[in-house]
C-alpha cells in the first residue's frame, strides 16, 4: 500500500478527512458570509479570516485548544461548540472522540496530529496549488516540504535539524478574490527547489454541504486505488476528469 492509501485508509476510517472538509466549508461559509469590499475587505483579509477561522474550526472538531474537554468532564458543551458557527454547522459537525486528534503545531504554523500522522495547513493562491512554491513559504514549511532553509532563516527562527517531521503532510486551502468559490486539499508536499511540482501526491477535500456524511475526496496527483478497508461512507474516490491521474 502507498503512503498515500495507508494516508487516506487511515484518517478516513477516524473520520478525520470528513472533519477537516467540514472545518473548512464552516470556514469558508463564514469567510464569505462577513466579506463586504464596500468596508475595505480585500484578498488579504478573505486570506487571513478563511487561514483563522479554519484553524478555529480544526479545533471545534478535534475538541482541540479553546474546546478542549476539562480533566472533569467527558465532552464539550454543545453551547461552546455551537458559538459562533452559522445555523445547521454545529448539527453537521462530524462527531469525534475527544482526544483523537491533538494539536502539534510546529513553531507558528498550526498543525494536528492523529496517530502517526501530522498535518500542517498552509494557503495558497486560488486555482494555484500545483505552482505552489515552498521556498516562499516559513522555514518550517521549507523543512516539511524537503527542502533546508538557509542558514540564517534557520538562526533567525531558532530551527535545529529534528524540529521538523520529515513525515508531515499539508491541508492547503484557497478562496478566490471575490468569496465566490473555494477550494482545500491534503497531501504530501515536495520540494520546488530548482523546480518541478509541489506535491508528491495531494487529493482534493470537496467543500461539505449540510448534509452529514456527504464530503468527498478527488485524486490529482499520485497513483490512484481505493485505499482497504474505506467504505464509500468514509472516502469516495473518483478521478479528475481530464488529468490522467
Amino acid at each position: 500500500m502507498s503512503e498515500q492509501d495507508a494516508a487516506l485508509a487511515a484518517l478516513g476510517r477516524a473520520g478525520v478527512v470528513e472533519a477537516i472538509g467540514w472545518a473548512w466549508s464552516a470556514a469558508a461559509r463564514r469567510t464569505a458570509l462577513d466579506y463586504d469590499p464596500t468596508t475595505g475587505h480585500d484578498q488579504v483579509w478573505l486570506g487571513l479570516t478563511a487561514h483563522k477561522l479554519f484553524c478555529n474550526r480544526l479545533d471545534r472538531v478535534f475538541h482541540c485548544g479553546d474546546f478542549s474537554v476539562a480533566p472533569d468532564e467527558e465532552r464539550v458543551g454543545r453551547d461552546v461548540l455551537g458559538a459562533g458557527l452559522l445555523s445547521g454547522e454545529l448539527d453537521t459537525m462530524p462527531s469525534l472522540r475527544p482526544g483523537l486528534v491533538e494539536r502539534a503545531d510546529d513553531h507558528s504554523s498550526p498543525g494536528w496530529r492523529f496517530d502517526r500522522w501530522s498535518w500542517l495547513i498552509t494557503s495558497f493562491p486560488f486555482e494555484g496549488v500545483d505552482r505552489i512554491s515552498w521556498q516562499s513559504k516559513t522555514p518550517t514549511k521549507q523543512r516539511a516540504a524537503g527542502r533546508r532553509p538557509s542558514a540564517d532563516q534557520i538562526s533567525l527562527f531558532s530551527l535545529t535539524e529534528d524540529d521538523i517531521d520529515d513525515s508531515v503532510l499539508f491541508v492547503a486551502h484557497a478562496i478566490n478574490s471575490d468569496a465566490t468559490s473555494s477550494e482545500v486539499h491534503l497531501g504530501r508536499p515536495h520540494t520546488t527547489e530548482g523546480g518541478g511540482r509541489p506535491w508528491t501526491w495531494r487529493v482534493r477535500l470537496e467543500p461539505a454541504p449540510l448534509e452529514p456524511g456527504s464530503g468527498m475526496v478527488r485524486p490529482v496527483v499520485g497513483t490512484r486505488a481505493v485505499p482497504q478497508g474505506v467504505s464509500d461512507a468514509e472516502v469516495q474516490l473518483k478521478r479528475v476528469a481530464g488529468t490522467g491521474e
